[in-house]
């Protein structure tokens, strides 16, 4: 073990690795507070280099670093999603959205942000205009948990969900126009268009709470679900031959 959290005296609910590459700096996520640590990999120690507490009334679930600012982190609460400033370690802005579970960045353009749902299943914004998503999915039979943008395929989405199901879609690009990939799936663009589905994984007895993209190999993924099974699947037959 290199180093530890553990002496933390808050419940980590999430950290983040730097988006890109190898970076001695982490962010910790607990209900109450955001925490920027800075990691000494020669002398195995860590420590928190700045921490800002939510506020009152808020109470952290996760986050998403941006890949394309690294001063700029995505928080999520049950009421809203608060964006962090990591020069001042301030609150930048926020969305009102209730029952956010999740989010993720798009790592492929930039400004675009996905988030899980309680209700409205898993709703896609651009920063630029938060006042509405710019595009919405239908998500899960019950609570959408999860969601995790594909590094590599534009538009490639996973989500998971409390109906012991993992469903891979595929949306339209931010503006509505033609999508940016001509990678994707075999069957025809008028199809995709219709039914933004691709397909669902249901090969889980329990809840799915945990979703990641292979950093190496974009069309594997694996899944966890509450009984502590990790699933491991490919999406590679539903992509086009290059």
């Amino acid at each position: 073990m290199c180093c530890s959290l553990s002496p933390y005296m808050f419940t980590i609910i999430s950290v983040l690795w730097w988006p890109s590459g190898r970076h001695d700096k982490i962010i910790s996520i607990d209900e109450e507070n955001l925490s920027l640590w800075s990691l000494d990999m020669p002398r195995k120690a860590i420590q928190i280099q700045s921490q800002e507490p939510a506020g009152m009334l808020h109470y952290l679930s996760g986050g998403a670093w941006d890949p394309h600012d690294v001063n700029a982190v995505a928080a999520t609460n049950e009421s809203s999603i608060q964006f962090w400033d990591l020069r001042t370690m301030m609150k930048a802005n926020s969305i009102e959205h209730s029952h956010v579970r999740n989010v993720d960045y798009n790592p492929k353009k930039q400004h675009i942000l996905v988030t899980a749902e309680d209700e409205s299943g898993i709703c896609i914004w651009d920063l630029r205009e938060p006042k509405a998503p710019i595009q919405e999915l239908p998500g899960h039979t019950h609570w959408t948990w999860a969601v995790r943008c594909n590094p590599e395929y534009e538009g490639l989405i996973l989500s998971s969900g409390t109906d012991s199901t993992v469903n891979l879609w595929l949306a339209s690009s931010s503006s509505g126009d033609e999508l940016t990939s001509e990678r994707l799936v075999d069957s025809p663009t008028r199809t995709m268009r219709l039914d933004p589905l691709l397909n669902s994984y249901s090969d889980y007895e329990d809840s799915v709470y945990g979703l990641a993209w292979s950093s190496r190999e974009p069309w594997i993924f694996a899944s966890l679900s509450y009984d502590g099974r990790v699933v491991v699947e490919s999406v590679k037959p539903l992509l086009s031959r290059k």
